[in-house]
């Protein structure tokens, strides 16, 4: 699974395509939300899905061919009937397509996460062994449509590997997806 993850790192950052009509340089920041889908593995207990939600900012930097960005979001994990709460720190790398005659955006992404949890609820595990930092390697996609004044709007779909487990007392890892939309402007001008 990290063998995966590591080479489309490499290939995201690698992609020969033109960067945005935005330039090397160009700041930007938005706003995200949106549903996530989660369960945990090894624990037949929490191993339903369950559905969340997900909230907060980005801000990022378009660097030639590829885009950096750092999110700030709370995000619900878990499985079941457990319910785990975060803010989760994403940083993340990925290269950028312009499609439309430069209208539209597209990023295949990669990073690192920190998640620190806010609140646990559970009727088979004790929440004060759920761990309270979580690792993760985030990878992604985005489509978003720019505005002739610099604004955009989109859409980000996220599958999260958990490099770190949720529980002391059992080896059970958060599996989530993020559905999200975005909207944002670039910034600085």
């Amino acid at each position: 699974m990290f063998r995966i993850a590591g080479l489309m790192l490499v290939l995201v950052s690698a992609l020969p395509f033109a960067a945005s009509a935005q330039g090397a340089g160009t700041k930007f920041g938005a706003i995200i939300g949106g549903a996530t889908l989660s369960d945990m593995d090894n624990l037949p207990a929490v191993s339903d899905s369950r559905w969340g939600g997900t909230a907060g900012a980005l801000v990022g930097v378009n660097a030639g061919r590829t885009a950096l960005t750092l999110e700030g979001t709370w995000v619900q994990k878990g499985g079941g009937n457990t319910r785990l709460d975060y803010i989760e720190f994403p940083l993340t790398l990925g290269g950028v397509v312009v499609m439309g005659n430069g209208a539209a955006r597209g990023r295949l992404y990669s990073g690192f996460s920190v998640a620190f949890k806010v609140s646990c609820s559970t009727d088979v595990l004790f929440c004060d062994s759920a761990k309270s930092t979580e690792w993760g390697l985030p990878i992604g996609l985005q489509l978003a449509k720019v505005t002739p004044a610099g604004s955009f709007f989109g859409i980000d779909v996220r599958y999260t590997i958990a490099l770190s487990d949720a529980f002391e007392v059992v080896q059970t890892r958060n599996r989530p997806w993020a559905f999200r939309v975005m909207f944002g402007k670039q910034l600085g001008t």
